[in-house]
């Protein structure tokens, strides 16, 4: 064979096996970036896919493509992700939640969307320890969490290469053919209108079956963590910003602390009461963690890191007034004058369940 034909017939062979890892990953769309991005489709408001959905792209390509539909936004890390927004009486709310959410992501999709016009009534943030623990970038290559190409993140055309242009994975290959072919239900996120994802439901029932908590976390020794000064200076200069942005903009904003369960927030305590102390000079907030009814029950929990749904239920109540009425030690109003009554309760607190579960 000539060393031309040899080109030729190489040439061909990596192009035929370039399309078909194309054309599967078009297909199947684990990621979901064909729909958020590639589609014609405008009503991509409501979907179902496995749990590798990257929401950074969707949630805001919904907002871009039905930029009157929503006057108000709810962001935060997946943890809010189960905060039933549509019960919000006091607007037309999309939960904006993605995984690992941080404050300088929430900042820079709001900008995208002023900036292209979307008019805002309020916007609500969830802070935990990730949101002044993480660096900025430190997610920007895992595929989950790679941002729109309007809110830094690449443009389409590397977008496309990124995320067809390589060997799909068996694990997104089964959750492909148990969603589409079977249609199972396990490992699935479920979209609503308003972005909740209902995906946890699954597990809901589970745990009133159960009647018990259906997971098991123990911290066997209280051990203070510290932040990365470095980081935690990025997130509240972000913070900042996103003041002033709303200042600019006209609308309200409102931040909380999410109710992280206590064994996991045990070890951050330290360093989210320093974080707490210097928020509090910038903006008054709700405090739901720490050591109350709720973040000490484990039946209030999937798992260590998210609260059901009836816990999102008594956020909302809270902040909002709609709703049932949360527990009276659930949530409270942290202004600049009351911060250091508040942390003194919560270090006592902290000291009395260190030494009731023999964790020093």
């Amino acid at each position: 064979m000539s060393y031309k034909k040899w080109l030729i017939l190489t040439g061909t062979l990596l192009l035929f096996f370039a399309v078909i890892v194309v054309g599967v990953n078009f297909y199947v769309d684990h990621h979901a970036v064909r729909l958020s991005l590639f589609s014609v489709d405008k009503e991509i408001n409501q979907t179902v896919y496995p749990d590798g959905i990257n929401q950074h792209m969707f949630n805001t390509e919904v907002i871009l493509r039905h930029p009157e539909k929503f006057d108000s936004l709810l962001f935060g890390s997946s943890r809010t992700a189960q905060i039933d927004v549509a019960k919000i009486s006091a607007g037309h709310y999309y939960n904006m939640s993605y995984s690992l959410g941080l404050p300088s992501q929430h900042l820079a999709i709001l900008r995208t969307l002023l900036g292209r016009g979307v008019k805002l009534k309020a916007v609500v943030i969830g802070l935990d320890d990730i949101s002044f623990s993480l660096p900025a970038v430190s997610k920007k290559k895992e595929l989950i969490r790679i941002m729109h190409p309007e809110a830094g993140g690449p443009n389409r055309l590397e977008i496309f290469g990124v995320y067809f242009f390589r060997k799909p994975g068996l694990k997104e290959l089964g959750r492909w053919k148990d969603r589409v072919l079977l249609g199972k239900r396990k490992g699935r996120v479920i979209i609503s209108e308003q972005g909740v994802n209902l995906g946890w439901r699954d597990k809901d029932e589970l745990v009133e079956k159960a009647g018990r908590p259906i997971f098991n976390y123990t911290v066997k020794k209280y051990e203070p963590i510290i932040y990365p000064p470095q980081n935690e200076e990025a997130a509240f200069a972000v913070i900042a910003e996103l003041l002033a942005l709303a200042r600019e903009h006209h609308f309200s904003l409102t931040f909380f602390i999410n109710p992280i369960y206590w064994q996991l927030y045990l070890n951050n305590a330290d360093a989210m009461m320093r974080a707490k102390e210097r928020l509090a000079t910038l903006t008054d907030f709700y405090d739901f963690s720490g050591y109350n009814s709720v973040t000490t029950n484990a039946m209030n929990y999937y798992e260590e890191s998210h609260y059901r749904y009836p816990v999102g239920d008594w956020i909302m109540a809270r902040l909002f007034g709609d709703g049932p009425p949360p527990p009276a030690d659930f949530g409270v109003l942290v202004t600049r004058q009351t911060i250091g009554r508040h942390l003194e309760a919560e270090r006592r607190e902290l000291a009395d369940y260190v030494q009731a579960h023999g964790l020093k």
